[in-house]
């Protein structure tokens, strides 16, 4: 399929990513305008007064009651998609698809809380939040070591426990054990950071959709041996239906985000965001190109870590290190326009994801 490389049978699960990214677009641009319909006749949208902060209820005061449907529909067009086109037979395929669902119920949870619970700005708490998505972790972790000492003994383990190193090449081995901490870290962190990226019109859609290409066409190459030899890429039994499902994920992404862009009609909620975050993480590990996620997932990163940064040093010190965090806020209180921030960092995610594809087999 790619003229000048022929070592391995890349046409059916190109194909078959093709297919399902063209399906899944096409379901949710067809599901979104009868979704946000059905959200505004039932008031299924954003609320006045989300946030704790006067000067970002101002800024975001032409978002109120939004559909928060967007979420939905993402995930509805994947599980379809990936069910008609990728084969079903293989059990990382079902990983991404109960991590994907799994969190998305916490999210349309949370969802539900904000919009008709008696505290309609909360949702649920953190703790709830964070307990489901440790155990989504611990459990993804896990399984990906019984299938590796199922398929290999202690040799698969010992191969699934080890991390490859981008750009310099090999890997280090860190044991099951720290591996299932690391795994259960990852899912965590990773659907985190993505909720908090959540915050202006096309952004977290738009950066997860190149994090989602880079993670598809790197699936399907570790998942076809010769190609992956090829480009330095540790081989992943059956990575390349990986590749259909987020494939699926981003023609999914790219649907929602025809409604998503600036101004936006629907908003993904916490049913769009947790998940893609949670699947994300999950196609690290699967395809066993753990680390290079902070590098593809750049901008998640310094959303996560400017949280992180700010609430330590209120606590420690009195004092904000940003205007306002997430760090799409603070520019914003700087005085960028919504449009401005979003185009930038899809810039600067666009910019990661190249650096990612040179060193993902080392240089």
């Amino acid at each position: 399929m790619f003229g000048l490389f022929q070592p391995g049978p890349l046409d059916s699960s190109v194909l078959r990513a093709a297919l399902a990214a063209g399906s899944a677009l096409g379901l949710t641009c067809f599901a979104i305008p009868r979704l946000a319909a059905w959200a505004r006749a039932k008031d299924f949208g954003d609320r006045e007064g989300k946030t704790h902060s006067d000067t970002l209820n101002e800024l975001h005061s032409h978002k109120q009651r939004t559909p928060i449907v967007g979420g939905i529909a993402i995930l509805a067009a994947t599980l379809l998609a990936s069910l008609s086109f990728a084969d079903l037979r293989l059990g990382n395929v079902w990983l991404l698809l109960v991590g994907m669902l799994g969190l998305g119920a916490l999210g349309f949870a949370d969802d539900l809380a904000k919009t008709f619970g008696k505290k309609r700005t909360e949702g649920l708490t953190p703790k709830q939040k964070l307990a489901v998505q440790v155990l989504f972790g611990a459990g993804a972790g896990g399984f990906l070591l019984w299938q590796a000492w199922a398929g290999g003994g202690a040799e698969g383990l010992a191969a699934q426990s080890s991390l490859a190193i981008p750009f310099l090449g090999g890997s280090v081995a860190i044991g099951a054990i720290l591996y299932l901490v690391f795994a259960t870290f990852v899912v965590t962190g990773s659907s985190n950071a993505v909720n908090l990226t959540d915050g202006l019109d096309g952004l977290a859609g738009g950066c997860g959709l190149v994090a989602f290409a880079v993670y598809t066409a790197i699936a399907i190459v570790a998942g076809t041996p010769g190609y992956a030899a090829q480009f330095g890429i540790t081989p992943v039994a059956g990575a390349a239906e990986v590749g259909v499902v987020l494939a699926a994920l981003a023609g999914g992404l790219t649907g929602f985000l025809v409604f998503n862009r600036p101004p936006a009609k629907v908003f993904m909620g916490d049913t769009g965001s947790l998940p893609l975050g949670g699947v994300l993480a999950l196609a690290a590990l699967v395809t066993k190109q753990e680390l290079l996620l902070a590098l593809v997932g750049g901008v998640f990163v310094a959303e996560a870590v400017s949280v992180i940064a700010q609430v330590a040093s209120y606590k420690l010190t009195g004092k904000r290190i940003f205007r306002c965090a997430p760090l799409h806020h603070h520019f914003e209180f700087g005085g960028w326009a919504e449009t401005q921030v979003v185009t930038r960092f899809h810039a600067v995610a666009l910019c990661l994801a190249l650096i990612s594809l040179v060193g993902v087999g080392g240089l």
